[in-house]
């Protein structure tokens, strides 16, 4: 935990604080039989089995399938045989998923697992419903439940990413429980089917879902695993691109970093962030379809050539078309030549014809364009690019974007994308 912000510590305080006290004192008022102890020893082990195969989620953070074994735990035992058993899971994982955890990292998992859960069972407390139920009120009751830790585990994690990330957490939340979402729906049926298995067939009924439940943290991987995909298909693209044009080599990369700092200046949704980093990464694949002659030709360009050259946002549509995922992003590729005059290419459109991610872009290439180092001229200045931008904005670029990106993007901050693509490479 050394190097972490002072704000950092402070919650991680606060939690590991509160969640001890609530967990000790539910310990305490627990009336601890053979049978209790039983019912610890087989969750606490299934919960440490769920918890040491987690499925990473886009924006830091984890989920596991041990959310049903939570929930079933929470509506079957009294609280502290539940927070005892889910507090172990979060300590005692094994496997790479504890070699890359040190033990600050558990104790925060198992303290927000203490607190989410004790926030689920305040409201079956309050419901009167002493026992597990299975009718219509006490079903609604722990459905309210489930969602309640559901949003309690959500908020902490997102918290402690904000502060470790210096992002904002409601973003962070949005991002993670859209994708976490489905998980917990799956889920939330499992945990009151095993509570009912359990309860009518005692460690038997546990052992014949345990596989469906394995099943269901391996669909959830393949689903997390689809979107790694995709970010693979695109580097992909990327790469065979900068085999092929020298300058292009790290363009795309900074042009992204660039595109995606203005993008949170406006306070872009993560969803349309990481729609806008797929399409600055692509922006120029078109010039796969352009001759290397011309591409790394240093002198002057003839007519045929600069057709050539100004085919290629229509070409990197034609080539993203056809991989599904990024079918939107073809019209942003299009567009990124396009003039707010209206004097671009291909089609001519201007102002906010052009999607606002296609202006984004245009900038950040621009600049990147004014910065970089080519075969027939030395790059300049930041500053020099700076005013360019103002001199051409409203004609060729964005004026609204252009002042965001000129408040945003210092020198320092352009050398810092410089450094990270160096480091990268």
């Amino acid at each position: 935990m050394e190097g972490s912000s002072k704000k950092f510590k402070l919650f991680f305080s606060m939690i590991t604080t509160s969640a001890t006290i609530i967990l000790i004192w539910n310990i305490f008022n627990t009336n601890w039989t053979i049978e209790q102890l039983i019912n610890l020893l087989i969750f606490g082990m299934l919960a440490i089995a769920c918890e040491s195969l987690p499925v990473a989620l886009p924006k830091g953070g984890y989920v596991t399938v041990s959310y049903s074994i939570f929930l079933s735990s929470l509506i079957l035992f009294p609280l502290g045989v539940t927070l005892t058993a889910m507090a172990l899971s979060g300590l005692l994982i094994f496997g790479k998923v504890a070699i890359e955890q040190p033990l600050y990292k558990r104790a925060f998992n198992a303290s927000q697992y203490v607190l989410s859960l004790t926030a689920a069972y305040a409201v079956i407390y309050f419901a009167k419903i002493s026992s597990f139920q299975f009718d219509v009120k006490s079903i609604l009751v722990y459905v309210v439940a489930a969602v309640i830790y559901l949003i309690i585990n959500m908020t902490i994690v997102a918290l402690v990413l904000g502060l470790v990330s210096n992002k904002s957490p409601l973003s962070i939340w949005m991002v993670n429980f859209r994708w976490a979402l489905p998980n917990f729906i799956a889920l939330v049926p499992l945990g009151f089917l095993l509570a009912l298995l359990y309860k009518n067939w005692g460690p038997l009924g546990i052992f014949l879902l345990f596989i469906p439940l394995l099943i269901s943290r391996h669909a959830f991987q393949l689903y997390i695993d689809m979107r790694e995909n995709y970010l693979d298909t695109v580097e992909a693209l990327v790469q065979a691109l900068e085999a092929k044009d020298t300058y292009t080599s790290g363009h795309s990369a900074r042009v992204g970093k660039l595109a995606v700092a203005v993008a949170e200046e406006i306070k872009m949704s993560e969803e349309k962030i990481e729609f806008l980093k797929y399409a600055a990464a692509l922006h120029d694949v078109g010039k796969i379809g352009v001759s290397e002659v011309i591409l790394n030709k240093e002198g002057e360009l003839l007519e045929v050539e600069w057709e050539a050259i100004r085919s290629h946002p229509v070409i990197g549509q034609t080539i993203i078309k056809g991989i599904k995922f990024l079918f939107d992003i073809g019209q942003v590729v299009r567009h990124h030549h396009e003039r707010f005059d209206g004097k671009g290419y291909p089609d001519g459109i201007q102002g906010e014809e052009i999607p606002l991610e296609s202006r984004i872009i245009a900038v950040a290439d621009t600049y990147d364009a004014i910065t970089s180092d080519r075969s027939y001229r030395k790059g300049r200045t930041h500053d020099e690019a700076i005013a360019e931008l103002k001199r051409v904005a409203g004609s060729q670029l964005d004026p609204k974007i252009v002042e965001v990106f000129c408040n945003v993007v210092t020198d320092e901050v352009a050398q810092r994308v410089n450094v990270e693509h160096v480091q990268i490479a």
